[in-house]
C-alpha cells in the first residue's frame, strides 16, 4: 500500500547442497532444520572438535544429541519393564491420566502473555555431562538447593531434561511414570513435594513419541479409546532412536489425536506447568544438520496438527518447543507454542557456545548457531503476547570470568528469554551470585523484552548489519530505558561502544544513568559511552528527565507488523510499519498509577489518500482480561513523512497495562506507528 519499502523478510538464500535440503516448501519467510545427535561412542569433553567435511551445521562441539545418536537405550543400565506398566506408583498415574480423558481437548487460552521468560533450573547440566538420567537423590538435593538458594530470586520451578530412551514405566494408556524406572516417586508425588518447597514442576518430553513397552503391550490402549492400541498408531520402523525404545507417532491414524492430547492433559493434571517439547524437527522432516535424513519425514502438515493438539489440551501450561525447523520464520510454532528454541545446544557452555561458531544463517535447524545471533534473527517474534525465546540452559562453571557471566545473564535478560540454571550444588563453586542480581532481575519483574538495535527492515539472515547484536534497547512500562552493549570480539584490546539516546532511544533531554552490575549511579547524560574488554558488557538503567514517549519499535509485533526506519521525522531508531492488514498489531506495556480513562497521544502517519483506523485495547499482561477498548482515527495526509499527534480516550487499570494497537476487520487503510505518551 505505498507504506515505505517493502518487506525484505521473503528474501532468503540458498546455502545446502540440493541432495541435502530437507523435502518441505520454502515459506515466504524464514527456514530452519533440525540439530544433530550422533554416535553415543563420541567424545565429551570441553573444547573444540574438528568440522567433519562440508557438514556446515557442525558447530564444534558435541551435543547431546551427538552423544546419543546410535545407541539410543543403550546409554542407561537400567533394565526394560518389559510389556509391563509397573505396579504401585504406575497404578495410581493410571487413575490420574484417566481423569485427565475429560480434560484433554480443553480449548487452549486465547491469550498467552509471553513477555519475559521463566526462571528455572535444569538436569541439562547432569545428564550432558554423565550421559545419563539423572538419579532421584541427585535430582532431590539440587531441588531443595534450589528452593534454599534460587527460589526467593524468582526461580520457581525445576524441569526434567532428555536421555530419557529407557523410561519405559508406563501407565495402561502409555504415558511414563516418572522421569526414569528406577525412581521411587513418580510425577505427582515430586510435584507435590516441590509445592510445599514453593516450587514447580516443568517436564521434557514429546507427546509423540511411544514408548516400546506400550507399542508392544497389545493391552495398552489409547486413553478414551479402548478400541485402538497404542500400537496402532505407529508405523512399523519409524523410530526416534537407534535403540528402537521410542516411536513417533503417525498423526493420520485413528487415535492418535487422543493419544497426543492425552499425553499432555496427563502431565498438566500432574502438576506439570511447564512441558519441554525436544526432536521436532527430526519429527517434521526427518533431516539432520549434520548427518541429512536421520528418520521419516512425517511433513508440514503433520507436524503442525500435532502442535494444534498440544495446544488444545495444555491449556494455562507453557509449551516450549525445542529444535523446532521454524519455517516461514516461525509461523507454525508462533500459533501453538509458548517458547522456541532458537540456537544450537548449550552443550557444555563456554563463550565459544554463547557466540562463536558458525556466524551465518541456514535454512534448516538450526538456522543460528548461537544465542547472540538466535536472539537477534528472532527478536521480531519476542515480546508481551508472543513468543518467549530460548537460548538453552546457562553453565556459569564454564565461563572463564565473571565478565562472560555477567554477558550471559545480559543478554538473556535484554531477550526477555528463558534463563536455566544448569549448573548444580556440587559444580557451580562461587558462582551463584549471577544469577540473584536483585536490579538485574527487576528487569524481569517488569516484563523487559529488549531489541537489538535495528539499523534497517531488512531480514537479518541475508544482512547481518541490519540489527546490532552488540547493542540491546527495552523499555519499562515505566517508560524508562535498559540498555546493554558487549564486546564479543575474542581479539584482545578493548572496544569502544556508544549509545546516543536521542538517535536510538528516542528523547533529546538527558536521562538519568545508573551500572546495574556496578550498582553505582552515572549521573545525568545525552549518551553513553564505554570501553570494553573481550567478552565484557554493560548493563544500565537510563530514566528520561522529561515526560516518557513510549516507542512502539521496542513493542511486540504480530502478523505484518514490522520495523521501518525508511521515512524521516520519526523519534529514535524508527516506526512499525504494516499496520495495514487484519490480524497485524503491535502491543506496548504502560504503567499508570490508578484506574480510569487515560488519553493517550499517538504519534503517526498515514499517507494512504484515505482515513484510517486501528482498533485500541488495554489488556491485563498477565490473563489479557480488557480493561477498556477504543478506536485511533488517523486522518490521511500527503505524504509518509508527514507525522501527527492523534489523541485516543482509553480506559487503563492500575498498574500495567498492554496497550494493543490492531487490525481488525472493521478497520480500514493503514498507519505507522512512532510512539505513544501519556496526555
Amino acid at each position: 500500500m505505498g507504506m515505505g519499502s517493502p518487506c525484505s523478510l521473503g528474501q532468503t538464500h540458498e546455502t545446502t547442497p540440493t541432495s541435502r535440503r530437507p523435502e518441505v516448501a520454502a515459506g515466504p519467510f524464514h527456514t530452519g532444520g533440525p540439530r544433530a545427535r550422533r554416535s553415543g561412542a563420541h567424545p565429551r569433553r570441553l573444547g573444540y572438535v574438528i568440522p567433519q567435511g562440508s557438514k556446515r551445521g557442525y558447530d564444534l562441539v558435541p551435543t547431546r544429541r551427538e552423544l546419543l545418536k546410535g545407541s539410543g537405550g543403550a546409554v542407561l543400565a537400567i533394565g526394560l519393564a518389559g510389556s509391563s506398566t509397573g505396579a504401585g506408583t504406575a497404578a495410581a498415574a493410571t487413575t490420574r491420566d484417566e481423569a485427565a480423558a475429560s480434560s484433554a481437548a480443553a480449548a487452549a487460552p486465547t491469550f498467552r502473555p509471553g513477555g519475559a521468560g521463566p526462571l528455572y533450573w535444569s538436569t541439562y547440566g547432569y545428564e550432558n555431562v554423565t550421559n545419563t538420567l539423572i538419579p532421584e537423590d541427585v535430582w532431590k538435593t539440587n531441588v531443595d538447593w534450589v528452593a534454599a538458594t534460587f527460589r526467593d530470586y524468582g526461580y520457581k520451578m525445576v524441569c526434567t531434561d532428555g536421555w530419557i530412551d529407557n523410561t519405559q514405566r508406563i501407565t495402561r494408556h502409555g504415558y511414563i511414570v516418572s522421569q526414569a524406572d528406577d525412581w521411587q516417586h513418580d510425577w505427582a508425588w515430586w510435584a507435590k513435594y516441590l509445592k510445599a518447597k514453593g516450587l514447580e514442576l516443568g517436564v521434557y518430553y514429546n507427546p509423540l513419541w511411544a514408548t516400546r513397552s506400550a507399542v508392544t503391550n497389545p493391552s495398552v490402549t489409547v486413553i478414551g479409546r479402548p478400541d485402538v492400541k497404542v500400537g496402532d498408531i505407529v508405523n512399523s520402523g519409524d523410530y526416534f532412536d537407534g535403540g528402537g525404545l521410542l516411536q513417533w507417532v503417525d498423526t493420520t491414524r485413528d487415535g492418535a489425536e487422543e493419544y497426543v492430547k492425552g499425553y499432555v492433559s496427563y502431565f498438566r493434571q500432574l502438576g506439570a506447568v511447564f512441558l519441554r517439547i525436544d526432536f521436532l524437527a527430526y519429527y517434521e522432516t526427518g533431516f539432520d544438520q549434520n548427518d541429512g535424513t536421520v528418520g521419516v519425514n512425517h511433513g508440514r502438515d503433520s507436524y503442525l496438527q500435532a502442535l494444534q493438539w498440544m495446544r488444545e489440551a495444555a491449556g494455562d501450561m507453557q509449551l516450549s518447543l525445542v529444535m523446532p525447523n521454524l519455517f516461514d520464520h516461525g509461523a507454525g510454532e508462533r500459533q501453538f507454542g509458548d517458547l522456541i528454541r532458537i540456537d544450537n545446544d548449550a552443550s557444555f557452555g563456554t563463550w565459544f557456545n554463547l557466540s562463536g561458531g558458525r556466524q551465518t544463517w541456514q535454512p534448516e535447524w538450526s538456522q543460528w548457531n548461537n544465542p547472540f545471533l538466535g536472539f537477534t534473527g528472532f527478536a521480531d517474534l519476542s515480546g508481551r503476547g508472543q513468543m518467549i525465546l530460548d537460548g538453552d540452559p546457562l553453565i556459569m562453571q564454564s565461563f572463564t570470568r565473571d565478565a562472560e557471566r555477567q554477558s550471559a545473564i545480559n543478554l538473556f535478560t535484554m531477550a526477555g528469554a528463558a534463563i536455566a540454571i544448569t549448573d548444580r550444588v556440587d559444580t557451580i563453586a562461587d558462582n551463584a551470585h549471577v544469577f540473584q542480581n536483585d536490579e538485574v532481575l527487576a528487569l524481569r519483574r517488569a516484563g523487559v523484552v529488549g531489541k537489538p538495535v535495528f539499523n534497517n527492515s531488512h531480514a537479518f539472515e541475508y544482512d547481518p548489519s541490519s540489527r546490532d547484536s552488540e547493542r540491546w534497547i527495552g523499555q519499562l512500562p515505566d517508560g524508562s530505558w535498559a540498555v546493554a552493549m558487549f564486546n564479543r570480539a575474542d581479539d584482545p584490546g578493548s572496544v569502544t561502544k556508544s549509545i546516543d539516546f536521542a538517535d536510538v532511544l528516542g528523547f533529546p533531554g538527558p536521562a538519568t544513568v545508573r551500572d546495574l552490575w556496578a550498582h553505582e549511579d552515572l549521573g545525568s547524560m545525552t549518551s553513553y559511552q564505554v570501553s570494553l574488554e573481550p567478552h565484557a558488557s554493560v548493563l544500565l538503567s537510563v530514566k528520561p528527565a522529561g515526560a516518557a514517549h513510549f516507542q512502539a519499535e521496542v513493542g511486540a509485533w504480530a502478523g505484518s507488523a514490522r520495523f521501518e526506519n525508511t521515512f524521516g521525522g520519526h523519534e529514535g531508531m524508527g516506526y512499525i510499519t504494516g499496520l495495514e492488514t487484519e490480524g497485524s498489531s503491535v502491543a506496548v506495556a504502560v504503567s499508570v498509577p490508578r484506574r480510569g480513562s487515560r488519553q493517550i497521544l499517538c504519534r503517526v502517519a498515514n499517507a494512504t489518500g484515505s482515513p484510517s483506523t486501528l482498533s485500541v485495547r488495554a489488556l491485563d499482561p498477565v490473563s489479557g482480561q480488557v480493561h477498556g477498548t477504543a478506536t485511533l482515527h488517523v486522518p490521511s495526509a500527503s505524504a509518509w513523512t508527514s507525522w501527527r499527534n492523534v489523541r485516543v480516550g482509553l480506559t487503563m487499570a492500575a498498574g500495567t497495562n498492554l496497550l494493543v494497537f490492531s487490525v481488525e476487520s472493521a478497520d480500514q487503510g493503514g498507519v505507522n506507528l512512532d510512539y505513544l505518551t501519556l496526555a
